[in-house]
């Protein structure tokens, strides 16, 4: 039997309220059809301007505090003599307190179950503009492609120089970041701001004017991925080899330095830690919940191989390793 794809199911894949088959099997179907995936994208849209919304979050004893008052309400004797013999029209006009304390209290536990739902939802619109600003990258990547002869964008390889500034004092420093800046510098429409996860909230917009002044990035806020490390073998681009060209940011290096604390098959911090999303190079970007995935072969985007230890000059030794490395831009004129 087909499977069958409506706009709420589609909510609710945006939403993340779908059970592991049915996702698996929506994505699928994405993947294959070009009216659904355009159909989701109405959806993500329509969600985006939750990212503007912030809500406070409800005190837990905010409940019991209500409740409590509601209960040791004290009536001065005055009052209570007055209220011994209501009028008609007294009881028309007031609402009891303790009818309306009981009222407050319900709507504080109505707005208790749904402030965690929009704030999923609003999380589920960012991770929906990552992944739009990924397939942008992307098709900036095949217009590369075709003026370069099949070649990745690339700035270059500089000798015994080392990806991490942080390295060995004696090696000179080539930022990995300069390679995908190549997208911006050769005018494909691609905008800076495809390079800046709205997850990440020190993250900059690169001005136009610095992008045709500077070889680089200007800082490291300007971009929110990492990227294939070029200093290794290229991978196969004919055809293109599904492995991972771009992602959230490897959680192995911070600062320039390489932290050998951090579990290896641990997720990127840049979704909370729930997972990645990654720009595969035969264009399909997916949400890995874990940095190993099985196509083509079984890999860890975040290590080259069965190195577990960085100074900045390693590099994968296979064209269908991916090991997604950061970049630390140093910008020159």
């Amino acid at each position: 039997m087909e499977f069958q794809v409506s706009d709420d199911l589609l909510l609710d894949f945006h939403l993340d309220r779908l059970d592991a088959p049915r996702k698996q099997m929506l994505e699928e179907r994405l993947r294959q059809d070009a009216q659904l995936r355009q159909r989701s994208s109405r959806i993500g849209r329509v969600l985006r301007p939750l990212d503007h919304w912030s809500v406070n979050a409800v005190p837990p004893e905010l409940v019991d505090r209500i409740l409590f008052a509601s209960k040791t309400q004290v009536i001065p004797a005055s009052s209570a003599a007055v209220s011994a013999a209501p009028t008609p029209s007294a009881s028309r006009r007031f609402v009891p307190l303790r009818d309306f304390l009981a009222v407050a209290a319900c709507l504080v536990l109505l707005f208790s179950v749904m402030i965690p739902g929009l704030s999923q939802a609003r999380s589920m619109s960012r991770r929906v503009l990552c992944t739009k600003n990924l397939s942008s990258i992307y098709e900036a990547t095949g217009m590369y492609r075709v003026e370069s002869h099949e070649s990745l964008p690339y700035a270059g390889h500089e000798p015994g120089a080392s990806w991490l500034p942080d390295g060995p004092p004696s090696a000179a420093f080539a930022s990995n970041s300069r390679h995908v800046f190549q997208l911006l510098r050769s005018d494909f429409g691609l905008s800076p701001v495809s390079f800046v996860c709205p997850f990440n909230e020190t993250a900059e917009v690169m001005s136009e004017q610095e992008v045709h002044r500077l070889d680089d990035f200007a800082s490291s806020r300007n971009i929110s991925f990492d990227s294939l490390n070029l200093a290794g073998p290229r991978p196969n681009l004919r055809p293109p080899v599904a492995i991972a060209y771009l992602s959230d940011r490897n959680p192995l290096f911070v600062g320039g330095r390489f932290n050998s604390m951090v579990d290896p098959e641990s997720n990127s911090p840049a979704h909370g830690g729930h997972g990645q999303s990654v720009l595969m190079l035969d264009g399909n970007v997916q949400v890995l919940t874990s940095p190993v995935y099985a196509k083509p072969k079984k890999d860890n985007i975040w290590v080259a191989e069965d190195v577990r230890y960085y100074t900045g000059h390693e590099t994968q030794t296979q064209p269908d390793d991916a090991f997604l490395i950061p970049g630390f831009p140093v910008s020159k004129p």
